[in-house]
């Protein structure tokens, strides 16, 4: 059966005109359409835009990361960010859903396309909704979470994947790999030991901000789950 055409699906943020042929060729070739933008074009667009995935390879390696952050604190349009393998943990802080090394095979990076465009078909309602837990209020669409004292809660774009993933999971035990292909934590060679770090620093700023570290537990031999009851605003 013919693959069908997914019109304005990705929107590519690059300087890099001599190289990105190549991406736009290996997304034509599963028939998905693609438009390329100066980086400073990109902080114009969102999810609401029609696009469902941003993909930026800039020459600058902290310009990338900018427009990273930029993008992701107006939007929750996926983000796939390509940098030198060095710096790919600063790519998943700035709030990218993949960050991959630059030269990456376009097979590879095709995998991580598909996934987060599965992702994307959602349900869209159901994807946005705010949900309350104990006192806590979360919002994906805006990426913002409130303490039961009405405050914001800062936090990484892993945090906040990781805490979406037990709120719509409420009171199953979900394994390190599990959160890995939920969330997108890993970076190109993804680690579960990343997942303790990240929900560590999580737990933390829960406790910090209205005494929730322990909604999140842990399970020997399993996993972690959120121990409290989710409901929808």
């Amino acid at each position: 059966m013919e693959k069908k055409r997914q019109a304005g699906a990705i929107l590519i943020a690059t300087d890099d005109f001599a190289s990105v042929g190549r991406i736009a060729a290996a997304l034509g070739a599963d028939k998905i359409a693609s438009t390329v933008v100066p980086p400073a074009q990109a902080t114009q667009v969102s999810a609401h835009d029609g696009f469902r995935i941003l993909i930026i390879s800039t020459l600058v390696e902290n310009l990338g990361l900018d427009l990273c952050r930029a993008i992701r604190s107006a939007s929750a349009m996926s983000i796939i960010l390509l940098l030198p393998a060095d710096r790919q943990l600063d790519g998943v802080e700035a709030g990218a859903d993949y960050c991959l090394p630059i030269g990456t095979e376009m097979r590879q990076l095709m995998v991580h396309v598909r996934a987060l465009l599965r992702r994307s078909e959602l349900d869209e309602q159901e994807r946005w909704r705010v949900l309350q837990f104990d006192g806590w209020r979360i919002d994906p669409h805006r990426r913002l979470l409130s303490a039961p004292d009405g405050s914001n809660v800062s936090l990484l774009a892993a945090e906040f994947e990781l805490l979406i993933a037990f709120c719509r999971q409420p009171g199953t035990v979900l394994s390190r790999r599990f959160l890995l292909d939920a969330t997108h934590i890993g970076l190109g060679r993804p680690l579960e030991r990343s997942v303790d770090v990240h929900i560590c620093r999580l737990r933390r700023k829960l406790t910090e901000a209205g005494n929730g570290g322990e909604l999140i537990q842990t399970v020997r031999l399993g996993g972690y789950v959120l121990v409290a009851r989710v409901n929808p605003e």
